[in-house]
């Protein structure tokens, strides 16, 4: 004799669990093979006494007025005479760095003719000074 009812739910697997489980040795197996990859390279990198210490360079600031007025160390130059003064930087390091403090009202043709001429002279690090937005 069975005096127990027969049971109306259907037996079930809990799946979440398993999910999660998977979802876990996923990222375990994504962050693993990451690091496979990088390993991979063996490499000697060389070794210094010291790190070279140069000292740094000061830019070259150049400023252009709304009238196409050029001057460097506050000294107005023409358009020649910046090119030759360029050039001369340059001779002793083309690797200094320009800053260009242009006026927002100036011609697009006058900061040409100031990137024209660090061109020529060999200068083609060039930095543009701006403001920043106070919101």
């Amino acid at each position: 004799m069975n005096f127990r009812r027969p049971s109306l739910e259907e037996p079930e697997i809990n799946v979440i669990s398993m999910v999660d489980i998977v979802l876990v040795l996923l990222l375990f197996f994504m962050v693993t093979t990451s690091f496979v990859h990088q390993s991979h390279l063996s490499m000697q990198l060389p070794k210094a006494q010291q790190a070279a210490a140069g000292e740094p360079k000061s830019p070259i600031v150049i400023d252009l007025a709304a009238s196409g007025a050029v001057s460097i160390d506050h000294q107005t130059l023409s358009m020649r005479q910046l090119a030759a003064r360029l050039k001369a930087l340059a001779a002793k390091d083309p690797e200094r760095v320009i800053v260009l403090r242009a006026d927002r009202n100036a011609t697009q043709q006058y900061v040409v003719d100031v990137l024209d001429a660090a061109q020529e002279a060999g200068l083609t690090r060039i930095s543009f000074a701006t403001l920043t937005s106070s919101h």
